[in-house]
């Protein structure tokens, strides 16, 4: 629980934001004016404290520049956007700087992802993105069906997320509003990224540890 009514010096201490980037918070548009008591005096409540952590996940761990962030935060705040919609312009916010995909590795990932069983909306950005690195996959596998090579190699990843993000889904705080929602799949998806790829690096460390010290691969 957050304290209702807190002025910026506690909202500060409490997320370990300083103040002075709440403010330029504030002048960009990113977090909502607060509930003015005084003149040039503010209160702020737990409706701050979660768009603090989504714009810090978003700026500081995702690398998206103010402008992305502006449009995730005016979708959220806008209730005419419908809260999928919202979500996916998340996802393309941190799906920036993604290689276009070419024709075939489109096609090979529409395939996959019926094949799955998944449903995803059209213009999907996650969509885009795994046809992108797919296609540049397929081109390092260097076979005549690179591209099928190299969605293969992806369905023992997508049979371990599969099960992952029905987890996610089904802990989201669904009675707490979009806020809560949009901050728990947002800065999920960012952090939990950062992790998953820190956990897999480290998986390969002790994977090939083991294979040196077994004689399966050379160690120098």
């Amino acid at each position: 629980m957050y304290a209702a009514g807190m002025r910026m010096a506690a909202l500060s201490r409490m997320t370990g934001i300083p103040t002075a980037t709440i403010k330029w918070y504030l002048r960009e548009g990113l977090l909502p004016r607060g509930d003015t008591t005084k003149p040039n005096q503010a209160e702020y409540g737990e409706r701050h404290v979660r768009r603090l952590r989504l714009v810090r996940a978003l700026t500081e761990v995702g690398g998206l520049p103010v402008a992305e962030v502006r449009a995730v935060t005016a979708a959220l705040d806008d209730p005419s956007v419908d809260l999928g919609d919202v979500l996916k312009i998340a996802h393309g916010a941190l799906s920036h700087g993604s290689v276009m995909p070419g024709a075939d590795a489109a096609a090979a990932v529409d395939a996959f992802v019926a094949r799955r069983g998944w449903t995803v909306k059209d213009g999907s950005p996650a969509r885009d993105q795994l046809a992108g690195v797919v296609g540049m996959l397929g081109d390092l596998m260097g076979s005549p069906d690179g591209t099928g090579t190299a969605v293969a190699l992806l369905e023992p990843y997508a049979d371990a997320v599969e099960g992952l993000a029905a987890m996610e889904i089904g802990t989201l705080p669904v009675d707490e509003g979009r806020d809560a929602v949009v901050e728990r799949v947002v800065v999920g998806t960012v952090l939990l990224e950062r992790a998953l790829g820190a956990l897999r690096r480290l998986a390969q460390e002790h994977a090939f540890e083991q294979a040196v010290r077994a004689g399966r691969i050379p160690g120098r």
